[in-house]
C-alpha cells in the first residue's frame, strides 16, 4: 500500500486546527484573499505568504507593517474673519451637541488631538524588498507574484537566532516497528543572511538542535522544550492520520519565538531524511533509515538512492557540523 501524501497547506492546517493538542501550536492562518491581507496586516506587524501547494520555501514572501502615528495640526483660525455673532451661535451649538452626546456616552474623556496614522508594507521575496505606502499597491505587488495560483497568509513568528542569523526547527515523526508513531528526530536551520527562508535548497544550513537550543534556555527548559517537541510530533501524525490513513511519516517545521515557545509552521509529509545523516548522532539517523524501510520510503538495500543523492552536500555540511559542535 502506498505511502499517502498530503500537497495542501491549507488542508492540512484546517485538520490540524481540530486537535486540542495541537491547535495552540499553530499560528493564526487564512486563505489569502484582499480581505484576508487587510486583516493580517492590521494585526500582526509580520505576515507569511506562502503557495498552498509548494516545497523547498519556493514563492514565500513576507509582509512588514510599520506604523507612525503623528500628531495632526489643526488649521490656524483667523479671528478676523470671523463674525462674533457666528462664534456665539457656534459655541450655543457646541454645548448642545456636547450635553447630547454626554448622555450616549458610557464614559466622559478630555477631547484629545486628533492623530493621522501611516503605514508602510516592506514586501520581501528571496532577497528582494520592495516597499509600499498603501494597501493597494501592496496587493497588486503580491497578485503579480501569485498569478491565480492559491495561497495562505501566516501570522509572522519572530523567530530565535543564531549568531544574529534566525533559525527554525524539524521534527521527524514516523511509524516504528511496531505501527506505532514515534518521533525519531531534531535538528536546526539556520537561514542564510538576508534570506526570509531557512530551508537548505534556500541557502540555509543544517545545525543540531543542541547547538542553536541550548544556548538560548537553562538545561531543565531545554528538557522540557525537547519533551514537548516529541510529543507534539506525535499529536500532530496521529491529528493527521485521522483524516489521512496511509501517513508513514511527517516532518514538522518548528518556529521558536523569542520566549522559547514552539510554533507550527508547516507539516510535510514527505520529508527529507537525508539531512539527519549529516548529523554527529549516527545512530538515531540508522534507526530513520531502518523505519523508512520497514514502511517502504526507502529500498531495502543498504545502499540506497538517498544515500547517493545527497554525497555532493554532506561532506561539506557535516564537517561543518563536526567542527562546531566539537567546540
Amino acid at each position: 500500500m502506498s505511502i499517502q501524501r498530503v500537497s495542501s497547506k491549507w488542508v492540512k492546517t484546517t485538520v490540524l486546527q481540530r486537535s486540542r493538542h495541537v491547535n495552540e501550536y499553530i499560528p493564526v492562518t487564512r486563505k489569502y484573499s484582499r480581505q484576508a491581507l487587510e486583516r493580517m496586516t492590521e494585526l500582526f506587524p509580520a505576515n507569511y505568504i506562502k503557495p498552498d501547494r509548494g516545497t523547498y520555501g519556493n514563492g514565500v514572501m513576507r509582509v512588514k507593517t510599520t506604523r507612525v502615528t503623528l500628531a495632526a495640526s489643526a488649521p490656524e483660525e483667523t479671528a478676523n474673519e470671523t463674525n462674533e455673532a457666528e462664534l456665539s451661535e457656534e459655541s450655543e451649538a457646541t454645548k448642545a451637541t456636547e450635553t447630547t452626546e454626554a448622555k450616549h456616552s458610557t464614559t466622559a474623556e478630555p477631547s484629545e488631538p486628533s492623530k493621522l496614522e501611516l503605514l508602510t508594507y516592506h514586501l520581501q521575496h528571496g532577497t528582494e524588498e520592495q516597499v509600499f505606502h498603501s494597501l493597494d499597491e501592496l496587493e497588486q505587488a503580491i497578485n503579480k507574484r501569485i498569478q491565480q495560483r492559491d495561497y495562505i497568509i501566516q501570522q509572522g513568528i519572530p523567530l530565535m537566532k543564531h549568531e544574529d542569523l534566525p533559525f527554525d526547527l524539524r521534527v521527524l515523526t514516523q511509524k516504528n516497528l511496531q505501527h506505532n508513531w514515534e518521533t525519531t528526530g531534531i535538528l536546526g536551520r539556520i537561514a542564510a543572511p538576508g534570506k526570509i527562508i531557512t530551508n537548505i535548497h534556500g541557502g540555509g544550513r543544517l545545525a543540531t538542535f543542541e547547538e542553536l537550543v541550548l544556548p538560548q534556555l537553562k538545561k531543565d527548559q531545554f528538557q522540557k522544550l525537547q519533551h514537548e517537541l516529541y510529543r507534539l510530533g506525535i499529536h500532530t501524525a496521529v491529528q493527521l492520520q485521522s483524516t489521512f490513513p496511509r501517513l508513514k511519516e511527517i516532518g514538522i517545521d518548528i518556529a521558536l519565538d523569542d520566549q522559547g515557545r514552539p510554533w507550527i509552521l508547516e507539516v510535510n509529509t514527505l520529508p527529507g531524511i537525508y539531512a539527519f545523516g549529516l548529523l554527529p548522532d549516527k545512530e538515531a539517523y540508522r534507526k530513520i533509515k531502518r523505519y523508512a524501510i520497514a514502511y517502504g520510503r526507502l529500498p531495502a538495500s543498504k545502499k540506497s538512492k538517498t544515500k547517493k543523492k545527497t554525497s555532493k552536500v554532506s561532506k561539506a555540511q557535516a564537517s561543518a557540523l563536526k567542527r562546531r559542535t566539537a567546540r
